[in-house]
C-alpha cells in the first residue's frame, strides 16, 4: 500500500483560525474600534441633557462611557480567546453578538438614531441583520466545531459577570431615561389670560402694542404677529434647558431665512442677559443690505426652573425694535 501521498491530519490544537472565522474576528475588532472612536469623537454632555439637572447628565454620561469601553474590552478579549483557542471563546463570541444586537435593538425601539453615518437607521438595521448572520455562523460552522468541540467548551465565572453587566447596562440606561421622561411629562399651562395676552399651552406672553396676533397650528403651535407693514415675527414656546452658546448658534442657523443668503449682512448685536431674576435670554440682531434694509432679531429665553423655553424671531424694516423685543421677552410667563 502506497502511503507516501497521504497527508497526516493536523492536530486540533495546532490548527490556525482562518477563513470566515478570521474574517469574523476582523469584523469584531473593526466594529468595536469604530464604536469607541466615534463615541469619543462625538462625545458631548449636551447629548445627555434632557432637563433634569447636572447629576443625571454626568451619571448617564459616565455609564455610557464605561459601557463603550466595556464593548471595546470585550471585543479584544473575544479575539484573543479565539486566536489562543481558549475554551470560552465561542461563548464570548456569541455573547458579543447578542450584546451588540440588543444595543442596536434598543436604539431602534427608542428612535435614538441619526439621519446619516454609523448611527443612522440603515446602519442599525444592517447591524441587526449581520449580527443574526454571524450568530448562526458560530452555531453551525464546521471550523468552529472542529477548533472548539462542544464537550471542551467552558464558561468562566468572570465571563458571566462581564457579559451580564454589558447586557444590563443599556437596559439600565433605557430604564433611567424612561423614568425621567415619565416623571417630567409636561402639563399644559392653566392660567387666566388678560387683554392682549396669548398662550400656546407652554408659555404665555403679552403682544406688543398695536400688534395683530394670530395662532398658527399648521406645524407647531405658535403665534405670528405684525405691526403695520414694517414689523412681523413669530413667538413659540417649547421644552428645552440648553443655554449654551453653541446650541444658540444652531438655533439661529435653523431659523435663518435662506432666501436672504445672497445679500450682504452684518451682525449688529449679540448679547446675553438675565430677565425676571432667573430666566436666561440670548439675542442676536442681523442687518441685511436689502432694499429697504431688513433687520432680523432672533431671541431665545430659557427658564431653568420649569425646563421651558421661548423663541422670538422678528423681522423689521426699521432699526428701532430693541425695546419692543425686550418688552415682549419680559412679558413671557412659563408658569
Amino acid at each position: 500500500m502506497d502511503t507516501q501521498n497521504i497527508t497526516p491530519l493536523t492536530p486540533q490544537k495546532d490548527r490556525q483560525v482562518s477563513g470566515w472565522l478570521s474574517f469574523f474576528l476582523f469584523v469584531v475588532g473593526l466594529g468595536a474600534a469604530i464604536t469607541v472612536v466615534t463615541s469619543i469623537a462625538d462625545f458631548s454632555l449636551d447629548a445627555y441633557d434632557i432637563g433634569v439637572g447636572d447629576f443625571f447628565i454626568y451619571l448617564v454620561a459616565l455609564i455610557d462611557i464605561v459601557y463603550v469601553l466595556g464593548i471595546g474590552g470585550l471585543a479584544l478579549y473575544t479575539i484573543l480567546a479565539f486566536l489562543n483557542k481558549r475554551s470560552n471563546a465561542v461563548f464570548l463570541g456569541k455573547s458579543y453578538l447578542i450584546i451588540i444586537f440588543l444595543s442596536n435593538l434598543l436604539l431602534l425601539l427608542g428612535g435614538d438614531y441619526g439621519d446619516y453615518g454609523w448611527g443612522s437607521l440603515p446602519q442599525i438595521l444592517k447591524a441587526l441583520i449581520f449580527g443574526i448572520v454571524w450568530l448562526v455562523y458560530l452555531c453551525l460552522s464546521e471550523q468552529v466545531s472542529d477548533l472548539f468541540p462542544k464537550e471542551e467548551r467552558k464558561i468562566l465565572s468572570r465571563d458571566k459577570y462581564i457579559v451580564g453587566s454589558l447586557i444590563f447596562t443599556p437596559v439600565l440606561l433605557l430604564g433611567i431615561s424612561m423614568l425621567v421622561y415619565w416623571g417630567s411629562v409636561p402639563t399644559p399651562m392653566n392660567i387666566t389670560l388678560g387683554h392682549g395676552d396669548y398662550s400656546d399651552g407652554i408659555i404665555a406672553f403679552h403682544a406688543p402694542e398695536g400688534a395683530i396676533c394670530e395662532k398658527d397650528t399648521v406645524d407647531n403651535v405658535c403665534h405670528t404677529f405684525a405691526i403695520g407693514d414694517s414689523i412681523w415675527g413669530v413667538v413659540i414656546g417649547f421644552y428645552d434647558t440648553n443655554a449654551s452658546e453653541e446650541y444658540f448658534k444652531e438655533c439661529i442657523d435653523s431659523w435663518r431665512n435662506t432666501e436672504l443668503d445672497g445679500y450682504d449682512f452684518s451682525i449688529l448685536n449679540t448679547h446675553q442677559e438675565v430677565i425676571n431674576q432667573s430666566n436666561i435670554m440670548r439675542m442676536q440682531s442681523v442687518k441685511y443690505e436689502t432694499r429697504p434694509v431688513l433687520i432680523w432679531q432672533f431671541s431665545m429665553l430659557l427658564s431653568p426652573e420649569t425646563g421651558k423655553a421661548c423663541i422670538v424671531s422678528l423681522y423689521s424694516t426699521t432699526e428701532k425694535i430693541e425695546n419692543l423685543v425686550n418688552d415682549l421677552m419680559a412679558s413671557v410667563r412659563f408658569k
